[in-house]
């Protein structure tokens, strides 16, 4: 999740007059509807095109052939790779679709599914798909929270901080596990 764009859901938010009548509502969004509009609409198309960075670096990686050691130069487990790249493999072209789902794995989901060959024209268009939904909900969440700007940022803050813990704090407790049952059992 988006913390930029909830950020810019708080900022339309708070362009709007919400407090008042229907007819306040109507005159501050055509007051601002203009910034409104072009700012969706560019986050929008920042968010499909950025997607790309990571496709073509996977594009670039597959034709130099230094397929040497994947997981390091992504910054994830071999296990995490095999999933996101059994992922990729299932979805194929609707991968780019896919990818705006991934929490915390949108990179790398992008990076493999460059260096295995997906269509461009079909992972750009499944991303832009994607991005039809994924934006109008971190939209609005900033929407919904923009009375509490600080409560939304540490909020989001901490569903991504988890989610991208959370895969370690498991690997880590599964290994200390594991040595505690050897050592155990070897006495």
């Amino acid at each position: 999740m988006g913390l930029s764009f909830v950020l810019v859901g708080i900022s339309i938010a708070r362009m709007l007059s919400l407090e008042g009548t229907w007819q306040s509502f109507v005159e501050s969004f055509s007051r601002n509807a203009s910034y409104i509009i072009s700012t969706i609409l560019w986050v929008y198309w920042g968010v499909c095109l950025s997607d790309m960075i990571p496709f073509y670096m996977g594009k670039l990686f597959r034709q130099s052939g230094a397929s040497d050691d994947v997981c390091s130069k992504l910054g994830i487990s071999k296990e995490r790779a095999m999933n996101i790249t059994s992922v990729v493999q299932r979805y194929g072209n609707l991968v780019g679709f896919v990818e705006r789902f991934s929490l915390g794995v949108r990179n790398p989901t992008a990076f493999l599914a460059g260096a295995l060959d997906v269509s461009p024209e079909c992972f750009f268009a499944g991303v832009c798909c994607g991005g039809l939904i994924t934006l109008p909900v971190q939209l609005g969440i900033g929407f919904l929270l923009r009375e509490r700007p600080v409560f939304a940022l540490a909020t989001v803050a901490t569903v991504v901080g988890i989610w991208t813990v959370f895969p370690y704090a498991v690997a880590a407790s599964t290994a200390l596990f594991l040595y505690l049952r050897r050592r155990l059992y070897s006495s």
